[in-house]
């Protein structure tokens, strides 16, 4: 196979945690392991160098400082630094990632102008937000200068198709095996205790304000419930407040934010996985919840549908009313915790990053003919 230069592009990734920048990695990862050059080109921070090799893969920060007033955009160089390195770099296809990443939407105007081939990955849903029509005709705009879209999941795959006619290649994310040995305790004494986990960017979209107002009734009944939440966020502090305001704070533990690590060793000694939001673009924590045999309750209509299937391998609920008796189902029978647990296990052989990767390197190839084959 062709061995090809590549430039993985986004605003989002290390030291910041989460599903995006994960993926990013991941791939530029087993990119680099098939033996193709592979460069992520990402935002700078103070503490970081601007170059640096992880993994095998090569790191470059734009050097620059947020617009003031905001953390989103950065200032006007950093774009035109950008075009220079898209410029001089060489590079055979640029994939941007997140279609709220500034420096991944600017690299496909550079490409467009420079003729480079590019592909960006949507990683999130428009969502249940009063601006959606807006949001579409700004996805519009941006996505119409890249020649293919990947969409992570078929939910993602259906609202891009919203913005484009360019073609969208639907490509789920991936998981990595860890093995964790020794395993961190749990940062409370679970003796006796059934524990509840989400793990999530502590946000009104990712839904976890509503696990508290559920957590009420079902302390009612079952005195031995434990809510483990892991994640940061704008909402934690707020959340915090109303479980102590609420008399439960014997029964909820807030991490913040934690190495991928442990976050791991926290989901394997954990009893269910529950995650009340229903704008999930994918869900590469039900990914992980499922790899440590943590059985999940989501939502349905989202990115999580494609991984679970209703009363087969886990609970989808369509409202929150659904999503309490089917978290009430799964306290009260262990032998269907395992039953699903097992069963979504069987499943993970579709988010291998080696396949991910073949199904990936053919929509770049894809692109790249028909960018030559247009020119000539």
């Amino acid at each position: 196979m062709e061995k090809h230069k590549i430039a993985l592009i986004s605003d989002w990734y290390f030291p910041k945690v989460g599903g995006i920048e994960y993926s990013i990695h991941a791939l530029a990862k087993t990119l680099n392991q098939k033996g193709h050059e592979v460069h992520v080109i990402t935002r700078s921070y103070s503490d970081i160098p601007e170059y640096n090799i992880r993994d095998g893969v090569a790191v470059i920060r734009i050097k620059s400082r947020p617009f003031p007033g905001q953390q989103r955009f950065l200032m006007p160089g950093a774009y035109k630094d950008l075009y220079r390195f898209l410029k001089e770099g060489n590079y055979d296809v640029i994939n941007s990632h997140g279609l709220d990443s500034p420096l991944g939407m600017v690299a496909l105007i550079a490409a467009r102008k420079l003729g480079i081939p590019s592909v960006v990955t949507n990683h999130s849903l428009v969502g249940h937000t009063p601006l959606r029509l807006y949001l579409y005709l700004a996805g519009k705009l941006l996505v119409g200068n890249a020649d293919a879209v990947i969409a992570v999941s078929s939910a993602v795959e259906k609202d891009t198709k919203l913005m484009t006619k360019k073609p969208v290649y639907m490509i789920f994310n991936g998981i990595e095996s860890e093995e964790s040995n020794p395993i961190t305790p749990l940062p409370f004494d679970r003796k006796g205790k059934l524990v509840i986990v989400t793990v999530a960017r502590m946000t009104k979209k990712k839904g976890v304000q509503n696990l508290i107002e559920l957590a009420s009734t079902f302390l009612k009944k079952y005195e031995n419930l434990m809510f483990l939440m892991i994640g940061d966020g704008p909402l934690r502090i707020n959340l915090e407040k109303k479980v102590e305001e609420s008399g439960l704070s014997e029964n909820f533990c807030f991490t913040g934010e934690v190495p991928r690590k442990t976050v791991l060793e926290y989901l394997e000694q954990a009893d269910i996985f529950a995650l009340p939001s229903s704008d999930e673009a994918f869900g590469i924590s039900i990914l992980e919840a499922i790899s440590k045999n943590v059985p999940v309750v989501a939502m349905n209509h989202s990115g999580v549908s494609d991984i679970i299937k209703h009363g087969v391998n886990g609970y989808l609920a369509n409202d929150l009313s659904e999503f309490e008796t089917c978290v009430q189902d799964l306290i009260e029978k262990p032998a269907l915790r395992a039953e699903f647990a097992r069963k979504a296990g069987e499943g993970l052989a579709n988010y291998d990053w080696n396949k991910i990767y073949e199904q990936t390197c053919r929509v770049y190839r894809e692109v790249i003919y028909e960018k030559h084959h247009h020119n000539s």
